[in-house]
């Protein structure tokens, strides 16, 4: 199935591994042109690049900060200078691990800002700069990333993990009704466990087959497949869905683990 992506240009925030790394893959497989942001994975996001070039590609990466709004105007201006426009915004950075978790009454209140600043504060930087690009042009896709945590609530020592992404489902909501008159759609994906190097560093065997077994279909998520659905939102397939929440979870909607 053929997109239509061979004309449209996408930022990528948290480009340079895991599910952005994925989801810059299949925008350009898609025929899209990508810009990869990272704050610090630099020379991941250069990698990245390389092989998308490789492909036949149009890539490049920009190193910016997105809770900052003065890196977040580089990085915009960057993909309208490189590529003369700017259609499709992915906000998927974002940092979590367990080295981040505390329950509420013991977490630092600058660890509760950091991690609403990297998922919700970026988030609306990132919605703030680009769209006015796509306001111009009359069309644009914005795609956000929020996660079952956001859905359901963060499980203990989560809180500020699932509030931040429960306030990134809000901002899309809120985007979808401000920008969808001016042919702008506004969604947001909740990824559950999904495959990537940094979830199967931290999850032992056994508790991988732990949770494997409370997910309806049996097994965690593949990258390439919320890459996938990232392509479909940024497309014209997916021209009348805006403000929804597309859960990629296997099924499993709540936590057990």
């Amino acid at each position: 199935m053929d997109l239509g992506l061979k004309d449209r240009v996408a930022i990528v925030t948290g480009g340079s591994r895991g599910l952005g790394q994925a989801e810059a893959e299949a925008l350009a497989g898609e025929g899209a042109a990508v810009v990869i942001a990272t704050a610090k994975s630099v020379t991941d996001a250069e990698r990245v690049v390389r092989g998308l070039l490789d492909r036949g590609g149009r890539a490049v990466s920009v190193q910016a900060d997105v809770s900052r709004g003065e890196d977040v105007q580089r990085l915009v201006q960057t993909a309208v200078k490189t590529f003369g426009r700017l259609d499709i915004l992915v906000n998927n950075a974002g940092t979590t691990g367990p080295q981040l978790n505390k329950p509420l009454v013991d977490m630092p209140e600058e660890l509760w800002d950091f991690m609403v600043g990297n998922h919700l504060r970026s988030a609306f930087l990132c919605i703030k700069y680009a769209a006015p690009h796509m306001i111009a042009q009359g069309w644009g896709r914005i795609i956000n990333t929020s996660s079952i945590h956001g859905r359901v609530g963060g499980r203990p020592s989560l809180g500020h993990y699932g509030a931040a992404k429960a306030g990134v489902v809000a901002l899309t909501m809120t985007a979808a009704r401000e920008l969808g008159p001016k042919g702008i759609t506004a969604n947001v994906i909740a990824p559950g466990f999904i495959g990537t190097e940094t979830l199967r560093g931290i999850l032992a065997p056994p508790t991988l087959e732990k949770l494997q077994q409370q997910i309806p279909l049996g097994r965690i998520g593949e990258p390439a497949e919320v890459g996938r659905v990232v392509a479909f939102l940024a497309s014209e397939a997916a021209s009348y869905l805006n403000g929804a929440v597309l859960d990629i979870s296997g099924g499993r909607l709540e936590y057990f683990l």
